[in-house]
């Protein structure tokens, strides 16, 4: 038997952006991550890397492909931070750079388990 795989991330979901009762503030993204169920949980997560990874319509080079230059991909990375919790049931509010757009409403992405905090 080989060694299990080493997980570097937790799944998540974008539930939506930051609101109030009538306006929305799309520079905060509201994520729900996997088997986080309480306040007291978000704290191992505030400072992680979150990644959401989505195809675009071209196809680009890739950044560090000097070994081919003509390598050329469709996938698209768009990275943030988890900033804070949001309210009691363990969702998070994450800041991206750029914005996230609202496409990626419950869609997936990725909470790094770094850089660590311990």
């Amino acid at each position: 038997m080989g060694k299990a795989p080493v997980r570097l991330f937790q799944p998540a979901v974008m539930t939506g952006f930051r609101r109030s009762q009538r306006n929305q503030t799309q520079h905060t993204s509201l994520l729900k991550i996997k088997n986080v169920r309480a306040k007291e949980d978000v704290d191992f997560y505030l400072g992680k890397r979150v990644a959401y990874v989505f195809k675009g319509k071209n196809k680009v080079s890739q950044i560090r492909s000097a070994q081919n230059p003509k390598l050329k991909s469709r996938v698209r990375v768009m990275w943030g931070r988890v900033t804070r919790a949001h309210g009691n049931n363990g969702a998070v509010r994450a800041k991206f750079s750029p914005n996230l757009p609202s496409q990626a409403m419950g869609k997936k992405l990725r909470v790094y388990l770094y850089p660590s905090r311990i």
